[in-house]
Parts: structure tokens; sequence; C-alpha cells
């Protein structure tokens, strides 16, 4: 069956992928399962593995339906994405945000870095997280969202309590996968920008949710 002959090769591929160092996979049919496997396979590669996506493509053509980052692969018309309506800007007289030091990283890596988020009311400030926050990239002259991250996270739910006067620091998430085929699957070295949006209070709602303003970002080679 023809099915089961591209499943025994590619499952062989998928190992040699997940072995490799850094591991450029972030979703895949995973290897040991032979059951119901029947093409086209979905794999999903890191915004740096268009090598390794190449390679899946040449060998197993339409068999395949690959993603690198964000986007389809070969080019073409990007995956749908939710479009979430824009948050209102945080208010500087209760809420401010500053980088926990300069933030950099090199084009399609991910950033562990950490938000400082001041407290300038008098009640206590309540923000919920998954264990960080998590960053769009924009364009720093339109303001358009160009990036961000790719892959799955775990949704724990953490409140990170500040309480009035007081400053802390969130961990925070900058990935730097394209959104945008015009950039290639990856957002490329310069001088970019991006902004986080935070949901605020103890119930998740559309009225808690604050961006902050955008904050620079240097992505290098």
């Amino acid at each position: 069956m023809i099915g089961v002959a591209v499943w025994d090769d590619l499952k062989l591929e998928l190992v040699r992928l997940r072995d490799l160092q850094p591991g450029p996979l972030l979703q895949y049919p995973m290897p040991e399962v032979d059951a119901g496997r029947e093409p086209p396979f979905t794999i999903s590669l890191q915004p740096w593995a268009t090598s390794a996506a190449e390679e899946l493509h040449r060998q197993f053509g339409d068999n395949v339906t690959l993603t690198v980052g964000v986007l389809s692969y070969p080019p073409g018309a990007p995956r749908p994405r939710a479009a979430n309506p824009v948050a209102d800007l945080l208010n500087p007289t209760e809420i401010t945000a500053e980088l926990d030091g300069p933030a950099v990283v090199q084009s399609g890596q991910t950033l562990h870095h950490g938000l400082l988020l001041h407290n300038a009311t008098d009640r206590e400030l309540q923000v919920r997280t998954n264990g960080s926050l998590t960053a769009v990239i924009v364009d720093p002259h339109t303001g358009d969202v160009v990036g961000g991250f790719a892959g799955a996270q775990t949704l724990p739910l953490v409140i990170f309590r500040i309480a009035p006067g007081q400053t802390a620091r969130v961990p925070l998430l900058i990935g730097t996968a394209s959104c945008t085929h015009r950039l290639g699957y990856a957002v490329p070295p310069g001088d970019w920008a991006f902004r986080v949006t935070l949901s605020l209070g103890p119930v998740q709602n559309d009225s808690g949710r604050r961006r902050t303003p955008a904050l620079p970002l240097t992505v290098i080679s």
C-alpha cells in the first residue's frame, strides 16, 4: 500500500530529525505509532528549519503538509490565524512596562526575557499568565504585526500579583517566526519592536486586556 510505504519512510526521517540538536521539529506524528497513518502527514518545524522542510518536501511532496514557524511550506498563502482584537493601550498613570535589559535575539530563535511592570495605582495589580507573557513582533514604523512565537505552550494559570507602588518582573517569551511570506519564515535581522497584551484582574475577560507600548527589539543573524 502506498500510504504504508510513505509512512515507513517518513517515520525514519522523523526519528532522524527528532534526534538532531537543536531539534527542527515542533509538531509531528509520533514515529512509534503505526496505526491509522495515512497521508498527508502534518508536520510543523521551527522558523529556522527551512532546510529540513525543503528535504521533507523533496522526499515526500504532497504526502506531507508542512509549516515552518507559522507559514506554509513551500511558500504560499499564510495559514489561517485567529485575529484577536487589539487591546487598549496601558494607561501610564496606572501601569508602566519596560524591558529588564536590552532584548536581542537571533533570527528564527526564541528569547526568554523579562518585562518589568510597575503598579502606580493604590490597589493590587493581578496579571494573568500561563507562566510567562508572549510577545508579538511589530514593524516599528507601522505597528503592523510581523511575527511572534510558534509552537505549543503549556496552559497553567499563573497570576503575578503586584502591590501598590511596587514593580515586578514577569517572564517574557519573544519568538521570531514571521507571519508574512514577504519577510520569509523568520523575522530577519534588524531593528524591530514588540508589544505584549496583558490580561489584568482575577477573571479572564476582554475588558481586562491591555497592551504595552511598542518596546525595542534587535534581531541578529
